[in-house]
C-alpha cells in the first residue's frame, strides 16, 4: 500500500506571519482565525479613536512609525463573530473571525 505524507504549516500562518492590512484593504472584507493577531496601517493623520466590537476584537498596540508616517494598530481576535474596524471616515475594514478547527481540512488517520 502507498502512503503519502503531507506537511502542513499551519503555525508559521497563524504566528510567524500575522497579517496586515492598509490603504489598499479599505472597505473589504477579511478573515481572522480566533486568537490571532493582525494589525491596520492608516496614515499618521488620521488620528480617530478606533471604532470596533470589543467583545470580537480587542485593541493592543496604537502607536505611529515615525520612518513611515503611518499609525499602526494591533488586533487580537478574542471571540468568534464579525465586527468591523472604523477609523474616523476614512478606514473601514469588515472582520469575520472563525475557528481554525471549524474549516475543513485534511482528514486524520487513527
Amino acid at each position: 500500500m502507498r502512503k503519502r505524507l503531507w506537511l502542513v504549516l499551519l503555525a508559521g500562518c497563524a504566528g510567524a506571519g500575522s497579517a496586515h492590512y492598509g490603504a489598499a484593504d479599505n472597505r473589504r472584507t477579511v478573515a481572522a482565525d480566533l486568537g490571532t493577531t493582525f494589525t491596520v496601517s492608516v496614515p499618521d493623520s488620521v488620528r480617530e479613536k478606533p471604532a470596533f466590537s470589543p467583545n470580537i476584537l480587542s485593541l493592543g498596540k496604537d502607536g505611529v512609525d515615525q520612518g513611515t508616517g503611518q499609525r499602526t494598530l494591533e488586533f487580537t481576535a478574542r471571540a468568534l463573530g464579525e465586527t468591523e474596524i472604523r477609523i474616523g471616515g476614512e478606514f473601514s475594514l469588515r472582520v469575520l473571525v472563525s475557528s481554525a478547527s471549524d474549516r475543513p481540512g485534511l482528514p486524520i488517520n487513527h
